[in-house]
Order: structure tokens, then C-alpha cells, then sequence
């Protein structure tokens, strides 16, 4: 049945059914009942026995505004369920509405929670008189112009990429800013119930409808399935409360936004980019951003909504780990929107390709195979920033096989307080230290400031702003069985005073024995700029050549050109994995490269070698948290003229190897690469030292490759 409430112009238009409308309908509410009896029997038991516990002993007022009011939503839910199975449904309404009283918790000083409020006022509304009805939409409407002081999608401190415009999964007032999701769960549950903010609701589920097909969908095709904060502040909101804002709309409307999302838009691919973001050796995501690693329990809280809305077999399978493995404590969202009709498989089942890339972020994420604990993977990315928490880190990679190989430096300290997550040199990346180059955030901790010395990398874009910007653009990318191939040029995120050009080539060799190699491009505008390049280790390396012990046990410069170390889960727990891999590093360009390896307690968040004020340990209160990677190699260049070139292979054997494979330096016809033996099988892979980014590849008696710039079609 159709409420007579809507809107229409030529721009948009909408009804709203009735009550309940939000992730569950009248027309829903017989198949799910039905489901609480059969393939989703368990579900339902887990959320029964909470709302009975609550009946016992009444909701109590948390402190905590970080943690959802779980015996509300289950009582909110056995309310519907044993209603419609015929059962005593009215003692869990009386629950929600002996904890909300007269109204005075569901106000501005009230417990908060204005999104499950909202929520649950719609799911009990049957079960409401029409004086508490007035009652408890009069507090809740309030919130309608919390903090925007208009009941209208404002983007009053940043867009549709910002985790605070849309408001945390915790659906409260901390981090909440334009707060979309719980404002559009309290407009949709109030418009109708004929209270003092019928205006406002109205107006928000306007504000809704213009705006969110216009320009929000726009915003999430250009940015792409990677949310553009990580896993990390993604997961704190984004990645559950944008999938559960577009459900209550479909829901509530009949107006499904899912489908108008392009194909490699953020909802259509984000369980997708969940998936690649899953490293092997733990089943944990990467430590990419300032995501910690974990398992998929945030994806998984929607994943029974994207695994309906797109038929995506793989959102069914993450939701049921979630079920088996417990991730999350109580399943409710899998019970109100997991579709049993959609088959559960896994990415390998799926047949997904072993290396992806997201074109709007610039990520690249490769492995040796799918479900297989002890195989390779690796990260390579190259974008914009979309938003501020994106940190300053283009050209980085990673690499892991039975625990991390390649890492970004250790700790989990914000980017406000910690020295190397404001700055680009805890990551991989190639520095040109300009002395008298000027960055943001250099402001001393007592100042009220950060500390960010010259670090010699990148500009400093992190929280800059809310807007995007260019800074790195993936211009080539190849994906085959044998190797994946990648080309980024990182110049716009180098101060144009320092570099005309810096670019990063980057290659996996898969096979019995699995490479990377990586040559980098430098054209600096003075000779008298040092050039390093940095390579985070979770892992203490053995370094070739004559040692030089500048602080003995920390800092050790070598002649070498050459390093090994073993894989390592930096703190990480939940190993699957078995044993360990080697890494061999070989640096086959530039000619005369000075090696230094960096750490140990102590030693291990040192400044950039070059910035006389930053020769200290940059400790801040999490640097002792996981990832724990206390070790760096610093390769310098001997700097001789404008241009330079780093050329490095990376190995990856066994724990037992002793020696690489014969890697050996190929320079011709304006190309520099490597030649190396791949198990027994010749490989050669070269790159252009000028112009396009174009790369050469021969493997064993094959023909040779040509990879021009161009992105191929996934």
C-alpha cells in the first residue's frame, strides 16, 4: 500500500510506501518471516535472544556514543517478525518505547542515536498511538538541522567523498557532520506522522532526491570502487552507511539508485576492491592508508544488500564467512536484506583475474593465484587525491608472500600526530631533497602542530582540503597470466622546483620463480638535489659489500648492490600461511649506488637522511603498534647531472635460497632494463629512458612484447 506522500517536478519525483519502509516493507515482511523459521533460522534465534535479554532487564543508557544500540534493533526487528508470524510482538515495541519515554532521549541532548531512532520510529510505528507518534517525531525531526541548521543535504565541510558528510555506522553525533545516512533514516521514518517537522522532513527527502542522482552518483563514478579515505576511515562509515542510505531509499521509494551507479562506479565495485585488498598469508586488508589490518566484518555488515541489489555471488560469501566465523555479533543486517536465491562463491569461483585495476584511485592490486594462503601479492598505486585523509604516498607499493616483504613503515599513529603518516617517507617511494623547498605541517607538537620536517618527498596534499586533486595518473596498465605491467607518471606530485619529471614503471613476473622489477625515471632542475630511494622492511636485511657502521647495529652504509631479507607479519596475528619467503633486492641502476640500511629500536621513524632538523626518532603514541617495521634501505644516488634513473629487481623465493637468480643490467636503443633468469627461463624486460612510458618484454623463446601507454580493457 502507497502512502499519499510524495513529491513531483520535473526534475525528480517520489512516494513513499508505508510503514515499515525502511530496509523492510509490508510486501517483505512475509518472506522474511518465513526465513526467521528456515534458511535464516539461526539468524534470527542470535537477534531473538537478545531482544529477550532486554525484555528482562530493560535498555540501559550507554555512555558511548560509538557503539550501535543493539537490544533496540533487536527488539525493533522481533517486533515486525513475530507480528507478522502471529506471536506476542507488542512486549518488544514496549521496549523501545519504555527506553524512549516521553521523547526526551530522542532529543539534541538526548543518547544521540538519531539514525536508529529514526530507524526504529519506523519500524514500531504500527505499534505507536498517534499521540506518541507526534511525540517522538517532535524530538526526533530536531536533528533534521543538526549541524547544517537546514533540513537540506548541505556538504558544509566536504563533498560526497568526506566519511563525515555521510556520518559514522555508529549513526550518532560524534564525526558526524552533514550526517546524510541518519538524517535521511529519520526524514523517511517522519514524513506522514503529521508532526511539527513534516516540513523538514519533506524538505530533506527533497534535498535527497535532487541532489544524490545528480551529483552524488557523478562523484562516486568518477572516484571508483576504492573509497577515497581507505578501508580505515571507510570502514568507521562509508563502506556500511552509503549502501544502507541507497537500501532505505529503494526501500522506501521503489527508486533503486543502485542501478544507476556506472559499472565501475563505488557500490558496484567496492566488494570487488574488498576482495583484491585482501592479503593471502592472514586474510587480513592491507595496510594501505590508514587502514588497520583486519577482516571484512565492516563490508559484511552490507554485503547481504549488495550481494541482492547486483546478483554478486561474492557479497553472499563474504556475508556468510561473516555468519560462520562470527565477525559481526549480531547478524541483523544479514537477516533483513540476505538473499538466499543469490548464489555464495568465492572471487576464485568467480573467476576473478589475478590483477585489477581501479582506474579512478590509480590502484593496482596482483597476486600469484586466489585462495591460497602462501601465494604472492602486491599493491602498486598511482592517483588523485579525492579526499583529505588520502595520504601523500603516489608510486608506493607493497609486496607480501607468507608475510610482508615490502611494507610502508610501522605504527598506527594518526596522521595528525605521527611524523611519517603526514609525510610521504613512510612509504616506498623515490625522494628529491630540496633544502630550501617549503611543505605544510611543519609545525613543531608544542605549537599545536605536527612536526612534518622536509622530508624530500611529495607535496603535501593530506587534508589540504575536500576537493580532488591531481598529483599521479596511471597512464599504462597489462594483465596477463605471466606478468602484470604498470606505468605511472608521479610528476604532479613533486614540487615543479625540484623535478620536471619523476615516473614509476612497475612489473610482476608471475612463475616458479616471481620478480618485480621497478625503474623509476628522475629529471630534477638542479645536479645538487639528492635522489634516494626508499624501501621499508619489516625485517632486519643482509646488505652486500663493505659495511661502513655510521651508529653501529642502526645505521650501516655498504658498497653492495645487492640485499636479502625474510617475510615477516609485522604484529599482524591469525597467520595462515606457512613458513616463511626471501626476498633478494639487486640494484642495477644507477652505477655507483650507495646503500644504506636504517633501523632498530631507535632508529626506526628517523627523518630523511638529508634534513639536518629531522635527525631524530620520530616516535608518536602509536608507533609501537602493528605493523611493526622497524628496518629501511635507503639507496642513493651518486647524482651526477639532471637525470637520473633507480632500476631495482625484487626476488621472491624460498626462506631456505641462499643466492638470487643471475639478474644483470641490458641497456640499448634508449632502453634500460633487466635481464634475468627466471627458473631456467630467460627473461628481459626494458624500459624507455625517455618519452612515453613504454616497456619491452621477452619471456624464454617467445615473442617480445611492446607495451605502449594505454590502460587495457578488464
Amino acid at each position: 500500500m502507497a502512502m499519499l506522500i510524495g513529491f513531483n517536478t520535473a526534475a525528480f519525483s517520489y512516494e513513499l510506501v508505508d510503514h515499515p519502509r525502511i530496509f523492510i516493507t509490508k510486501a517483505d515482511l512475509p518472506g522474511l518471516a518465513q526465513r526467521s523459521k528456515g534458511v535464516l533460522k539461526g539468524e534470527y534465534a542470535k537477534i531473538k535472544a537478545v531482544a529477550d535479554s532486554v525484555l528482562k532487564t530493560g535498555v540501559v543508557k550507554t555512555d558511548s556514543r560509538f557503539r550501535p544500540p543493539i537490544g533496540l534493533i533487536c527488539s525493533g526487528i522481533c517486533y515486525l517478525v513475530e507480528r507478522e508470524l502471529g506471536g506476542n510482538a507488542v512486549p518488544y515495541a514496549g521496549t523501545i518505547k519504555m527506553y524512549w519515554g516521553d521523547g526526551a532521549v530522542l532529543a539534541l541532548d538526548g543518547d544521540g542515536y538519531f539514525g536508529y531512532n529514526g530507524m526504529l520510529y519506523d519500524w514500531i510505528y504500527d505499534a505507536l498511538t498517534p499521540s506518541e507518534r507526534r511525540t517522538y517525531a517532535d524530538s526526533l525531526g530536531k536533528w533534521l538541522r543538526f549541524y547544517t541548521d537546514t533540513p537540506e543535504i548541505t556538504l558544509k565541510w566536504g563533498g560526497w567523498w568526506y566519511n563525515q558528510t555521510w556520518g559514522p555506522a555508529h549513526l550518532n553525533t560524534p564525526n558526524t557532520r552533514d550526517g546524510i545516512t541518519p538524517k535521511l533514516f529519520v526524514a523517511l521514518a517522519l514524513a506522514g506522522a503529521d508532526s511539527k517537522n513534516e516540513a523538514d522532513a519533506r524538505t530533506f527527502l527533497d534535498s535527497w532526491a535532487k541532489r544524490v542522482p545528480a551529483e552524488c552518483i557523478p562523484a562516486f563514478d568518477e572516484m571508483g570502487g576504492v573509497w577515497s579515505e581507505s578501508m580505515g576511515h571507510g570502514g568507521y562509515g562509508p563502506i556500511i552507511v552509503i549502501p544502507w542510505a541507497f537500501e532505505a531509499w529503494r526501500t522506501a521509494t521503489g527508486e533503486d539508485l543502485f542501478a544507476r551507479c556506472a559499472p565501475t562506479s563505488y557500490l558496484p565495485q567496492m566488494t570487488r576492491w574488498a576482495a583484491f585488498l585482501t592479503v593471502p598469508f592472514a586474510d587480513h586488508t592491507a595496510w594501505i592508508d590508514d587502514n588497520r589490518a583486519s577482516k571484512l566484518n565492516d563490508l559484511a555488515q552490507v554485503a547481504p544488500i549488495l550481494g541482492a541489489r547486483y546478483r554478486d555471488p561474492v557479497d553472499n560469501w563474504i556475508s556468510d564467512q561473516d555468519w560462520a566465523e562470527g565477525w559481526n555479533r549480531v547478524p541483523w543486517n544479514r537477516f533483513l536484506s540476505y538473499d538466499p536465491t543469490v548464489k555464495s562463491e568465492s572471487p576464485k569461483a568467480e573467476k576473478y583475474p589475478p590483477a585489477y585495476l581501479f582506474t579512478g584511485a590509480g590502484h593496482i592490486y596482483m597476486r600469484s593465484a586466489w585462495d591460497d594462503p602462501n601465494g604472492t601479492w602486491a599493491f602498486f598505486g598511482a592517483g588523485p587525491k579525492f579526499e583529505g585523509h588520502s595520504r601523500d604516498d603516489e608510486g608506493h607499493f607493497l609486496i607480501a608472500k607468507k608475510g610482508w616483504l615490502a611494507m610502508r613503515v610501522g605504527g598506527g599513529g594518526h596522521n595528525d600526530d605521527d611524523y611519517y603518516e603526514g609525510g610521504a617517507l613512510a612509504f616506498n617511494i623515490v625522494t628529491i631533497y630540496n633544502k630550501d623547498e617549503q611543505y605544510r605541517r611543519v609545525v613543531a607538537p608544542e605549537q599545536g602542530g605536527v612536526n612534518n620536517e622536509n622530508d624530500g618527498g611529495m607535496m603535501r596534499l593530506v587534508y589540504s582540503s575536500h576537493e580532488r586533486d591531481d598529483r599521479a595518473t596511471m597512464v599504462a596498465y597489462r594483465n596477463n597470466d605471466q606478468y602484470t605491467y604498470a606505468a605511472a607518471d608521479l610528476s604532479l606530485g613533486y614540487s615543479k622546483d625540484k623535478a620536471s619529471e619523476v615516473t614509476r614503471q612497475f612489473l610482476y613476473l608471475r612463475g616458479k620463480r616471481e620478480f618485480f622489477i621497478i625503474f623509476d625515471r628522475i629529471q630534477t632542475t638542479s645536479e645538487k638535489f639528492p635522489r634516494h630511494w626508499f624501501l621499508h622492511l619489516p625485517g632486519e636485511p643482509a646488505v652486500s659489500g663493505a659495511e661502513t657502521a655510521l651508529v653501529p647495529g642502526h645505521v650501516l652504509s655498504y658498497n653492495g648492490n645487492s640485499a636479502t631479507w625474510l617475510s615477516d607479519p609485522a604484529g599482524e596475528r591469525g597467520v595462515l600461511s606457512s613458513g616463511k619467503s626471501r626476498a633478494f633486492l639487486t640494484s642495477l641502476l644507477p652505477s655507483g649506488v650507495k646503500i644504506t640500511k636504517r633501523g632498530g629500536e631507535g632508529y626506526d621513524f628517523w627523518g630523511h637522511p638529508d634534513e639536518a632538523t629531522a635527525q631524530y626518532n620520530h616516535v608518536s603514541r602509536a608507533s609501537r603498534q602493528p605493523p611493526i617495521v622497524p628496518w629501511r634501505l635507503e639507496e642513493q644516488s651518486p647524482g651526477k647531472g639532471l637525470r637520473d634513473y633507480f632500476l631495482n629487481v625484487i626476488e621472491i623465493g624460498d626462506e631456505n635460497d641462499s643466492k638470487a637468480s643471475e639478474a644483470s643490467l641490458v641497456e640499448r636503443e634508449g632502453f634500460a632494463g633487466a635481464r634475468l633468469d627466471a627458473a631456467g627461463t630467460p627473461v628481459e624486460v626494458l624500459f624507455s629512458r625517455e618519452g612515453a612510458l613504454t616497456a619491452r618484454v621477452k619471456i624464454g623463446a617467445g615473442a617480445e612484447s611492446v607495451i605502449e601507454p594505454g590502460i587495457q580493457e578488464q
